[in-house]
């Protein structure tokens, strides 16, 4: 009677530990689950990190998430710098020291193997490294510690694991192809500029940070002289060659931080920040003399002599006043433009001043009718 007994309460504490299983297994289940489907209602790559940075290690009790990630072309870097997010050795890496990790690894912690993965922390007891990646294309990898010895034993089932990493690469790479179509539809096709969709996104976004920081926008419009008749005279290819020419000598004459975009057809806008009116008309001279200094190469035995119209405008905007930011950047545009008008009309090939624009009382004319300066070849 004792042996059953015995053998009774062996299969009876088996049966709990199993149990016990289950309803961990269940509960780790439900938590990769929730935490999927966060990552794949995510809006792009930022908040994907946010997830598993700021998430994972609540829902999962851990002491360690790093995010390690691959970017040979980097857009990673670019898509992480627009949000913002920090990076950290071991935390959020790019381009992390040493090839990345191809097979997964679960067991104890060994600082002088793994310290370099984890931010250099010497206080893990254990670890589960699993791959981030489509195919064969490494995308990164998942790095997860614990203070607990038993939390990550070798040999321990990571098909939850595998299964975080494969809804997260599969994120990854979503993200990733979702900012290159939105990238695509922001940049003009001929020119590899940004498009004119893309500068009035970013106007009022750069009008409301000049307001914070207070100081001054400008912007230029250029104009390609007689187009019409280049293209009536030696066809849209010829045409194209043209503008893509003129693309180049602008953006070699401005800040990368500056917004250049076409706006349409052979029109360019450019605007200027943290720069003294002086200046902008300084770098409004480059540009027409850049473009009128030198002929259009079209092909071995045909050359172009092109020039420009420029239309300049500034907006002084003062520290603290409240003005509404797309209504204060059309003002601005709108008066580069009736500039650029004036250029064309006075003769073509010159840079005209436009009206000045101040936010002391609001956008609005500083001197109505002042006079118009002009640079003239």
């Amino acid at each position: 009677m004792d042996q059953l007994t015995k053998e009774n309460r062996r299969l009876r504490s088996q049966l709990d530990d199993l149990l016990r299983r289950v309803r961990e297994n269940e509960s780790k289940l439900n938590r990769v689950q929730s935490l999927a489907l966060k990552l794949m209602g995510a809006s792009g790559l930022a908040e994907i990190v946010v997830l598993l940075s700021r998430d994972l290690p609540r829902i999962s009790r851990l002491d360690h998430v790093g995010i390690l990630l691959e970017d040979i072309t980097g857009e990673v870097a670019l898509a992480i710098a627009e949000a913002d997010i920090e990076l950290r050795p071991g935390q959020v890496e790019l381009n992390p020291a040493g090839s990345l990790p191809l097979r997964s690894y679960v067991g104890p912690y060994d600082a002088r193997l793994h310290a370099q993965r984890c931010g250099g922390r010497q206080d893990l007891a254990s670890l589960a490294i699993i791959p981030l990646r489509r195919g064969e294309q490494p995308l990164g990898a998942l790095v997860l510690g614990s203070r607990d010895p038993q939390r990550y034993l070798a040999g321990l089932d990571t098909y939850f694991l595998e299964e975080l990493a494969a809804v997260t690469a599969v994120c990854i790479e979503n993200a990733l192809n979702l900012r290159r179509l939105r990238e695509l539809g922001l940049t003009d096709s001929l020119t590899g500029l940004r498009n004119r969709r893309y500068f009035d996104e970013q106007l009022p976004l750069e009008c409301a940070r000049a307001q914070r920081e207070g100081g001054v926008l400008a912007c230029l419009f250029v104009d390609i002289d007689h187009f019409k008749m280049i293209n009536d005279a030696h066809g849209h290819a010829v045409g194209d060659r043209v503008i893509r020419d003129v693309a180049q000598r602008i953006a070699r004459h401005v800040r990368p931080f500056d917004m250049l975009a076409r706006y349409g057809g052979e029109e360019f806008v450019v605007l200027l920040t943290r720069l003294e009116f002086g200046a902008v008309l300084e770098v409004a001279e480059r540009i027409r003399a850049a473009v009128a200094g030198h002929p259009v190469v079209v092909d071995e035995d045909r050359e172009l002599s092109v020039t420009v119209s420029l239309g300049a405008a500034q907006c002084a905007v003062v520290h603290g006043v409240a003005v509404e930011s797309a209504s204060a950047g059309r003002a601005l545009v709108d008066a580069a433009d009736q500039a650029l008008l004036r250029a064309k009309q006075e003769g073509r090939n010159r840079v005209v001043i436009g009206q000045s624009l101040t936010t002391h009382a609001g956008y609005g004319v500083r001197e109505p009718g002042q006079i118009y300066d002009r640079f003239r070849m």
